[in-house]
């Protein structure tokens, strides 16, 4: 606190005139906080000033401003009674500026704050244990970490000419953290001594909190977009690619963030007709240029690392709150193994196909009730017309039919067996070959009996 300031002249007369905070603040209608806060030189307000200068029997400008002022004001009184108007005019303008800067500063909640380079001392505006939520005697510790630094430091910090701005975070008395941002400066006297550091102080807890759930939203999502077993693409409004995830990576061998003209340097083909895909054919062109929401399309690609893939592809706008395009996103999902697995199980089937359609052997294909289910095409040519299902005794004599069935029978499920037979009779005709059985039941839902024979 200032020696001889506001504060000071305010316990000297205290102590002269034997009064306590308590009266003091009783007489001037205030609280006792304020009372203490004012005689260590905190800010004022006009109309109180002068109820405690009238209490206390003293000059208020002399109160609030000193000796010095009082001598200015009447050294250059003048005999003209129109210039002493003037001068307390100005005080008068001078006090109540001071009053509404105080009171617009409360109604932002906005903390100003002085702290004595020499002295150490601190002086708040009257919100700011309100705001702070800590004691009076809490603030210095929670506003300036800096005043233990030394006065090389605290210049190069707060001296540039350019207020300095800083958060910090502050535990309140019911244990509650509050964040704060501040903005000050370092004061100095003629002499270019430095005299104080000036600030302001600002609640910006909801800020925090909000970035707080921002950063870890966007964490959670991009999390989400790296361990997605999908292709993620994303372009801005003009096309140009801006992300693509992990997985795009893997699928494509690599990615090269183009804009829409480039979009051919992506190679694929439809799988539908295996016509080359131009740069606008992609679902994530359609969709920023056209604002299109494209369904599931298949595409085989070649891939920058060479390996030939093939993909599910579809995209979406991205719009604002104006329906305006501000870009789009695309997903690949990579179909190679399902699309060779299908190309694998056509062949097979073929190739399975080929058993029945060949002229060399007769094939008989048993289902798991061991009734016909399928004959080759060679068998199929000597049997009457089918009226009903095929039964085993249709095609072989029944003595042999039921020999293959009673065998059958005695199969231990999921077992692969097989047997022949021979001097086997085919019935409507005279010849006697040996007939091979194959049975296998080693899937459970459909066990596969085959008899082959020759004509």
């Amino acid at each position: 606190m200032k020696k001889n300031g506001f504060g000071e002249r305010l316990k000297v007369l205290l102590k002269q005139k034997s009064l306590t905070q308590a009266q003091v603040a009783n007489a001037v209608d205030t609280s006792v906080p304020s009372v203490n806060r004012w005689t260590k030189g905190g800010e004022i307000e006009y109309e109180n000033l002068r109820s405690l200068a009238d209490f206390l029997e003293v000059n208020w400008v002399w109160l609030r401003y000193g000796d010095e002022a009082i001598e200015s004001l009447q050294s250059a009184e003048p005999e003209n009674g129109a210039m002493k108007d003037l001068r307390r005019e100005y005080l008068n303008q001078i006090l109540e500026n001071e009053t509404r800067m105080k009171a617009a500063l409360e109604m932002a909640q906005i903390i100003n704050w002085e702290w004595n380079v020499l002295t150490g001392t601190v002086t708040c505006s009257e919100n700011a244990t309100d705001l702070f939520g800590v004691a009076v005697d809490h603030l210095p510790n929670c506003v300036m970490p800096f005043t233990k630094l030394p006065i090389e430091q605290l210049i190069d910090i707060f001296g540039s000419g350019q207020p300095y701005n800083w958060d910090f975070e502050v535990t309140d008395d019911q244990g509650q953290t509050r964040w704060f941002s501040s903005r000050a400066e370092l004061v100095y006297d003629a002499a270019k001594r430095p005299v104080k550091v000036i600030g302001i102080s600002d609640d910006i807890t909801a800020r925090k909190e909000a970035e707080t759930a921002l950063a870890k939203n966007e964490y959670i999502l991009k999390k989400i977009i790296d361990i997605i077993p999908l292709g993620l693409w994303m372009a801005d409004e003009t096309g140009k690619i801006s992300l693509a995830n992990p997985e795009v990576q893997r699928i494509w061998g690599g990615a090269k963030y183009v804009g829409l003209e480039q979009y051919g340097e992506y190679k694929g083909w439809w799988e539908k007709n295996g016509q080359e895909l131009g740069a606008g054919d992609w679902t994530l062109a359609r969709a920023v240029k056209n604002g299109e929401t494209s369904s599931p399309e298949v595409v085989n690609i070649k891939a920058f690392d060479g390996e030939q893939r093939t993909i599910i592809m579809y995209a979406t706008p991205l719009r604002d709150n104006d329906n305006k395009i501000i870009g789009a996103i695309e997903v690949n999902q990579d179909i190679t193994d399902l699309k060779n697995t299908e190309r694998d199980l056509k062949t097979s089937l073929a190739q399975w196909q080929a058993v029945f359609d060949q002229d060399e052997f007769a094939v008989i294909q048993l289902d798991n009730n061991l009734q016909i289910k399928k004959v080759s095409e060679k068998l199929k040519k000597s049997l009457k017309p089918k009226a009903k299902k095929w039964q085993l005794t249709d095609l072989l004599d029944p003595a042999i039919a039921e020999n293959i069935l009673q065998q059958l029978a005695k199969t231990q499920r999921k077992k692969f067996i097989s047997f022949s037979i021979d001097g086997s009779s085919i019935t409507g005709t005279d010849k006697n070959v040996p007939i091979y059985v194959i049975h296998d039941e080693r899937q459970d839902r459909n066990p596969m009996t085959l008899v082959f024979f020759l004509m």
